[in-house]
Parts: C-alpha cells; sequence; structure tokens
C-alpha cells in the first residue's frame, strides 16, 4: 500500500511540471538567431509563456537555438491578429459599407476588414485577395459581410469566415498550413467550409436556397446539424431549414463548333454541342485566362449566343450547363481573337444576282458612320480565295464605278471599312452579279427595285433582325422598325435623308448590340429631263 501511494505522489510531481498542450499545435522552424525570448514576444498573447515552449521543446539554450529545429507551439497561445483583405480585380461598379455604416465606392487596392460588407453592382464583377492568398470572385447583385479576418502570428495560418447574402461567388482557397487555417463561407441555409480548394457558391435572394460545386478538392457542407462532404466534380443544394441533398455529378463541360483563329463577324454567333440533362447554359467573357475579373454574362437554354459589342482584341470565354436543380457544371473555355472593327458598310448596287448589259458596273454602298474610307474587292470565286478582278483600296466615297464592262460571266463583290487610322475592317456579305452581253433585239427592261432600297444580311436560321429606319440620328422617331427572320429586305427610299440600324434577335429574346448607323441618301431627281426631253420632241414634232 505505501508503494502505491509513493508511485501516485511520484505521478502527480512529474504530471505538475508538464504544462498542457492543444491538440491544435503551430510547429515553428527556427530561423538563423531566432531566441525563444524574441519568438515569443512576437507571436505568443502572453511571452510570459516562453519557459513553457522552453520545457514543452526540451529546449537547452533559448538565446541560441539551432537553425532547423522544430518548436511546436499550442495554437491556444498564438497571438491572433485582425487582417485585411484586398480588392485585386474590378469591373463595373461595387460598393462597401463600413462597420460604422458609411458607404464607399470600391477601386483596385481597395482594403476591407472585419465587418465590412462589400455589394456588386449590376454588370459588374469584382476579385478579393486574402491574407493567405486565396482569392474569391464574386459576380453582380452579390452581396457578402466579412465576419472574420485574423491570422496567427507568422504562422501563415489564416482565419476567414465570410457570409455571402445573395449572388455568387467563386472561391479558389490556398491549401490549410496549419490545423488554424480555416476558411469558410455561410449562406442563409448553409456553412461551407474548405481547406484548399477550387468551389463555387450561389446564393438566390427570393428563397435563400444555396447551391455549392466544386471544382477541385473537397469541400464540407452543413445544414441543419448534417455535413455531407463534396469531392471534386460533384456539387449540392441546400434549402432554408434542410440538410443538404446527396452530391450530385456535376455536368461535363459541353463541347464549342468551330472556333476560327480570327473573329470578323461583329454578329458571329458562338455555337457549343447540347448536353444531356442540361436546362440552360452560362456564358462568361473576360480578358483574362484566369475569370478573376468577367466584364460579361448571360444565361440562355439556346446551344448559341451572339457576343457583346466590345473592343478589338484577345477574350477568353466559357460555358458551362445548368442542370434542373440549378447546379451549374464544369466549364469549357476558349480563346477568342476579335477583329470586328471598322464595321462594314451594307452593299445596295448591284443587287444580289443583278444582269448588268452592256455598261461597266456600279457599285454603291452604304456609309458607315465608323468609316473613313472602304476598301472594294471583285473575285470569280464566292470565297475570294481565287485572283482577285479587283482589289481598290481607299476608295473615299460610297460607290465606284469600273472604267469598263467585265467579261461576261458570274462575279461576287464585297467591301470593308478602312479607320481614320487605316486599320481595315471585317468585309460585308458578299453578293453576286451577271455580266451578260447585250441582246440583239431591243428590250424594255423596268426594274422593280427603282426607288426602293434592298438590304441582305447572313445568319443563323433561329436569329431574327431588328431593323430601325429614322430621319434623326438618334433614332427618337422611327419610319421603320421591324423585327423580321428574313435575310433580304426592302424599302422604300424617301426623298430626304434617312439613318438604318440593324441588330440580331436571339430566339430567347437577347439583344444583340447595333450595328453601325448607316446613311441613306435619296435617289436623285431626274425629273427636268424628263421636261427637256418633252420640250424637244415638241419642237420636232410640231
Amino acid at each position: 500500500m505505501r508503494r502505491y501511494l509513493q508511485l501516485i505522489v511520484s505521478m502527480w510531481l512529474f504530471l505538475s511540471c508538464v504544462v498542457p498542450v492543444s491538440a491544435a499545435e503551430w510547429a515553428y522552424i527556427v530561423h538563423e538567431g531566432d531566441t525563444l525570448w524574441d519568438f515569443s514576444i512576437k507571436n505568443l498573447k502572453n511571452s510570459g509563456r516562453w519557459k513553457d515552449l522552453q520545457k514543452i521543446n526540451g529546449i537547452k539554450n533559448p538565446k541560441k537555438m539551432q537553425p532547423g529545429t522544430r518548436i511546436r507551439v499550442p495554437l491556444a497561445w498564438v497571438k491572433e491578429t485582425p487582417v485585411e483583405a484586398e480588392v485585386v480585380a474590378i469591373l463595373g461598379s461595387a460598393s462597401l459599407t463600413l462597420i460604422d455604416s458609411s458607404v464607399k465606392p470600391v477601386i483596385v487596392g481597395s482594403r476591407i476588414r472585419l465587418g465590412d460588407q462589400l455589394n456588386v453592382g449590376h454588370a459588374s464583377s469584382l476579385s478579393v485577395k486574402f491574407a493567405d492568398g486565396s482569392i474569391i470572385t464574386l459576380y453582380e447583385g452579390s452581396a457578402v459581410r466579412f465576419n472574420h479576418l485574423s491570422q496567427f502570428g507568422d504562422s501563415g495560418m489564416v482565419d476567414t469566415r465570410l457570409r455571402l447574402e445573395k449572388g455568387r461567388v467563386d472561391t479558389r482557397a490556398i491549401p490549410a498550413k496549419g490545423d488554424g487555417s480555416r476558411f469558410e463561407i455561410q449562406t442563409p441555409s448553409a456553412i461551407t467550409a474548405v481547406r484548399g480548394t477550387k468551389f463555387r457558391t450561389t446564393v438566390i435572394s427570393t428563397d435563400d436556397v444555396s447551391r455549392i460545386e466544386v471544382i477541385e478538392g473537397k469541400v464540407a457542407v452543413k445544414g441543419q446539424s448534417r455535413t455531407r462532404r463534396i469531392a471534386a466534380g460533384f456539387g449540392t443544394r441546400v434549402s432554408p431549414g434542410q440538410v443538404p441533398l446527396a452530391p450530385q455529378k456535376l455536368l461535363a463541360a459541353p463541347k464549342f463548333k468551330a472556333i476560327p483563329d480570327v473573329i470578323r463577324q461583329l454578329d458571329w454567333s458562338l455555337v457549343w454541342h447540347k448536353l444531356a440533362r442540361s436546362k440552360g447554359y452560362r456564358i462568361e467573357l473576360s480578358k483574362r485566362a484566369d475569370f478573376v475579373a468577367v466584364l460579361w454574362s448571360r444565361v440562355t437554354e439556346n446551344r448559341q449566343t451572339t457576343l457583346p459589342e466590345v473592343p478589338d482584341g484577345q477574350y477568353y470565354v466559357r460555358v458551362r450547363g445548368i442542370d434542373y436543380l440549378g447546379i451549374e457544371g464544369l466549364a469549357v473555355v476558349a480563346r477568342l481573337q476579335l477583329d470586328v472593327h471598322p464595321q462594314p458598310p451594307l452593299p445596295l448596287k448591284p443587287l444580289n444576282e443583278q444582269v448588268i448589259r452592256g455598261i461597266p458596273p456600279v457599285f454603291q454602298w452604304t456609309q458607315s458612320a465608323n468609316a473613313s474610307a472602304y476598301r472594294l474587292q471583285i473575285s470569280a470565286s464566292e470565297d475570294f480565295s481565287g485572283p482577285l478582278l479587283l482589289d481598290q483600296k481607299g476608295v473615299e466615297r460610297a460607290s465606284y464605278s469600273l472604267e469598263k464592262s467585265l467579261a461576261n460571266g458570274s462575279y461576287y463583290w464585297r467591301v470593308a471599312s478602312l479607320s481614320s487610322e487605316k486599320e481595315l475592317g471585317p468585309y460585308s456579305v458578299a453578293r453576286q452579279f451577271r455580266q451578260d452581253p447585250v441582246p440583239l433585239a431591243p428590250e424594255l427592261v423596268v426594274s422593280p427595285e427603282e426607288g426602293k432600297l434592298t438590304v441582305s444580311l447572313a445568319g443563323e436560321v433561329a436569329q431574327q433582325y431588328h431593323i430601325q429606319i429614322s430621319e434623326s440620328d438618334s433614332f427618337d422617331e422611327l419610319i421603320v422598325d421591324k423585327l423580321t427572320k428574313q435575310h433580304e429586305m426592302t424599302f422604300s427610299r424617301a426623298t430626304n435623308l434617312q439613318y438604318m440600324r440593324i441588330r440580331v434577335v436571339e430566339s430567347d429574346g437577347y439583344k444583340g448590340p447595333w450595328g453601325a448607323t448607316q446613311l441613306i441618301y435619296p435617289p436623285q431627281d431626274n425629273r427636268w429631263l424628263q421636261v427637256i426631253g418633252v420640250g424637244i420632241l415638241g419642237i420636232l414634232l410640231f
């Protein structure tokens, strides 16, 4: 019995000398010149615990520690300090509501602190970078409150907690550097915790339903005290007061149809193959391959879209399917090279498939508002791959006359605009005409197009055209306001100057950008010639 009591006393004396250690630890690697005292002042809540660290780690000389030595530090002892997040990219507008309720606009470099709320404006997007390098991208209509932004000393461990009230956010979280690292997004119906992954979170403000889609790594999604682990390639949906749905496999990435190396047509359509189980598609356009800022986005049920009017240059587009739960799938990304400016004029004469007999053809087109000159081409091949019969550059007027007739046969012509900087825009739709000999017997030809204007367009079967004609370049009062599927339209030419513009309308109602305003000049009034002719005839007869 006596020995037993001695053993208990010995164990109690031993344990009383041992400092309790939390299960969560920071493993610090000693650098040249480190002392335990300096380390404790810089990193511990209570610098006096340097003696406890010495006991835990068996350090003989706290003033001269061996570089490369690993020191175990209980996380509960480490000083937790607030850190800021930073806006690193923005397109459009956003505002930051500070903890004191003041509001200020957001620019690149704006600092975000604990308690601030970020609100993203219409047709806008931005990216925020955190202390550990993690990045989130927020889209239009999103509202996020920053509930926790801190780091543990110099450990590299960061505690980041956000609340997404509504909208969409893409997350690229850096892998956790220790037990204290946390990256968490809370929504009205779920909490999503990660330790290094790429995922998307969406909250629809009308019903507070959350959707989480994992692209890389794994996330833990908690709702109604139930946690589901969602692996890469899967997603879930969480309604308020309900547990997360079982992981749903994400739709595969769509496949694009052929994309030209350089896109030269303003209303060119991006087309992709249909995905099984999809109810729609999300399309996004960015100047950057990582999409940290998205300059345009839309959702459509169609398998094609007309791009918005943007300056010429290099862009990246991505498309992903949306299933019947509203969960968005994997995305396909493509690089686009746009060169659609200055926009081409509309060909007027010769009309498509018009026959010209015995005289040189005269070519006419509308005057494009953003052109300083034009380039006219004539070829015997429809794709203009063969030798060009004419390649006239720098035509200053909206017409051109050949000096002599062409050999009998079929030809194609097209015209492009030249900017004031001599940049060549895309060519207009090609029109065909024939040069035929004069008939042996005289014949009377009455053109049904006299005093009329014919417009020819090219596009997809599912597209419509919205055409407007006005006497004002502001189009305040419209003479013609027509929606049609016809690819060729005829209008009466007025006796005064008119303005015309055309845009593409998709079958789902999406309206593309207006094309360049075209000026329509009235036909020449030749009635004075008729008066003179009648007078001469009268003199000869009487």
